[in-house]
């Protein structure tokens, strides 16, 4: 199970309770924790960051929130961006952010939950920004429905160079 906050508060809650509870119903399962690891607290620093999903990410559009896009869809920039400068809003207090999205290696991911079936993608991809707002995105994760354990990324590198599409080689 991986949890990720950008509350200091709310991560010494999680981590305490889950020190206390060594089991925890599930259905007709139980899970058992054996052992909880804090990873340390990167920073990005640099203007841009190569992420990888650690659940599929949801984009969509503010006038339909049922359907979700996926990159290189009409729409998708301006979802992600919007989801962008919500979150910016909510926890930095920016009215105006936005990021460039690079696809690496993504591909589509279909999602049944609560009963709907949602399209995200899944992969390696680079984005470009604040790194105030990179950070953000990190720790709260990317698009919405975040809060249900989707959008989670892990930070595989940070990088002051052009995205991989973008490079030359000489």
């Amino acid at each position: 199970m991986h949890f990720s906050t950008c509350s200091y508060e709310v991560g010494v809650s999680v981590y305490n309770g889950l020190l206390q509870i060594r089991e925890f119903p599930l259905f007709e399962n139980k899970i058992r924790f054996q052992n909880v690891f804090l990873k340390p607290r990167v920073s990005i620093v640099q203007d841009r960051a190569r992420f990888k999903t650690m659940a599929p990410v949801l984009v969509n559009t503010k006038g339909d929130a049922n359907w979700y896009l996926l990159p290189g869809d009409e729409g998708f920039e301006e979802g992600l961006n919007f989801s962008v400068q919500e979150i910016c809003r909510t926890f930095l207090g920016i009215p105006e952010a936005t990021v460039e999205f690079y696809p690496i290696a993504i591909r589509r991911k279909v999602i049944r939950h609560y009963n709907m079936h949602m399209q995200g993608f899944v992969g390696i991809f680079e984005l470009c920004g604040q790194p105030e707002v990179l950070n953000l995105i990190y720790q709260v994760g990317l698009g919405v429905r975040r809060s249900q354990g989707f959008g989670m990324l892990e930070l595989v590198q940070t990088a002051s160079h052009k995205p991989a599409e973008e490079e030359t080689h000489e």
